[in-house]
Parts: structure tokens; C-alpha cells; sequence
């Protein structure tokens, strides 16, 4: 009988962790809804929908380079929408499972399966959340530029 509930108890103490991990609270239900509501845009390259749920910053950045681009005289590159597909295509990847969402405040950080180190980041915007891949695309062409002595 002792056995029995040592044996109990321990089945307790691991699987409560691992059923706490599993749950998300209200707040990261969302994130992770809206998260993969965006994914899902970008997967079905369905680039006006994805375009009106990135964050601010995104879309500015995205704008600015299409600008600049067409100053430098490469056509086709007029708007957000012209560049989204193909910095998506070369720099983001949502492979793997939504393993953690911290949240603080009005940002969130949404970490994968497939790489621990590959994150995601959300910003709340007049009161919904937006994919910020801001900081991913401007770090990626910085690093893709170097040495190219293109400024």
C-alpha cells in the first residue's frame, strides 16, 4: 500500500509539470491564435492579409526599403506587399511547434520547436496582436550586405 502511493506521488510530480506547461493562459491563447492566423496568411500566400497584420514598425520598414529600392531604380518594388513575399521566402521561418510565449506588457516573444534559438515577436497595436518582423528582415539584409559596400 505505501508503494502504491509513493508510486502515485511520484506519477504527480512528474506529469503536473508537464500538464502545467501544456496550458496557456488567456493572454497567450491569444498570441498564439493570432500568431498562427498570421502563418497561416503568409503559407497561403495571401500577402494583402498578412501585410494588415504586421506590426507598425514592419510595415514602415518594408515601405522605406521599397522606396528606396525604386530610387535605386529597381522596378517593381512599389509597396509593402511587393517586397513581403520575398524577404519572407529568404528570411522567416515558422517551422515547429509554438513551445513558449512570454509576454510582457504589450510585447511578446513566441519561441519554436525547431530551433530554440529561432523567435518570433508580436506587438500589441490598437488593441490586437501583430507579427513583428521588423528587427528579423533589417538584421538579415544588414548581415547579407556586409562587405558588399552596399550602405
Amino acid at each position: 500500500m505505501v508503494r502504491m502511493r509513493e508510486y502515485l506521488f511520484t506519477m504527480l510530480l512528474v506529469a503536473l509539470p508537464i500538464m502545467i506547461s501544456c496550458s496557456w493562459s488567456a493572454t497567450q491563447q491569444k498570441i498564439l491564435d493570432r500568431y498562427n492566423e498570421v502563418t497561416g496568411y503568409i503559407d497561403r500566400n495571401e500577402w494583402e492579409s498578412a501585410a494588415s497584420s504586421l506590426s507598425s514598425s514592419t510595415l514602415l520598414f518594408l515601405d522605406s526599403l521599397a522606396s528606396e529600392l525604386e530610387s535605386r531604380g529597381l522596378q517593381g518594388y512599389e509597396s509593402c506587399t511587393d517586397l513581403l513575399p520575398i524577404l519572407c521566402d529568404e528570411y522567416i521561418d515558422f517551422s515547429g511547434d509554438v513551445t513558449m510565449i512570454f509576454v510582457q506588457g504589450d510585447q511578446a516573444e513566441i519561441t519554436l520547436s525547431a530551433d530554440e534559438s529561432q523567435k518570433h515577436s508580436m506587438v500589441l497595436e490598437e488593441g490586437h496582436w501583430q507579427l513583428n518582423l521588423e528587427k528579423i528582415f533589417r538584421n538579415s539584409i544588414d548581415t547579407d550586405l556586409r562587405g558588399s559596400y552596399v550602405q
